[in-house]
């Protein structure tokens, strides 16, 4: 009985799944540019979450990866891993998007991803 007991505890530690919880998509440009990609996680223990500043910087993180134009086409995933039976899991987020140059850069208000 011990041993199917261990048997069925190492057989748990093995499964995990992933899930999407959401994807959104602007419009792709014809003319696609250079790709520029963002990703943020955390880690999550017993479903304490207490807040989701970690994705503030993702903005910020495509813009300075395409200086001199602006970034469109953006394609955002958040993804949800279990690792162990809903003790421990991960939520990811990643941005992907396409760098173009810009036509006129004072079109775009300071600070802002188009």
């Amino acid at each position: 009985m011990m041993k199917l007991i261990i048997g069925t505890l190492l057989i748990l530690q093995l499964v995990g799944c992933a899930s999407v919880n959401s994807v959104s998509l602007t419009s792709i440009p014809a003319n696609r540019g250079k790709e520029v990609k963002s990703e943020a996680s955390r880690t999550i223990i017993l479903g304490f979450n207490f807040n989701n500043d970690y994705v503030n910087d993702m903005a910020e993180d495509l813009k300075r990866q395409c200086p001199n134009g602006v970034v469109k086409g953006i394609l955002t995933k958040d993804e949800v891993i279990d690792y162990f039976l809903f003790i421990v899991w991960a939520r990811k987020v990643t941005a992907t998007g396409y760098c173009l140059q810009a036509r006129n850069t004072a079109s775009v208000p300071e600070g802002e991803v188009e």
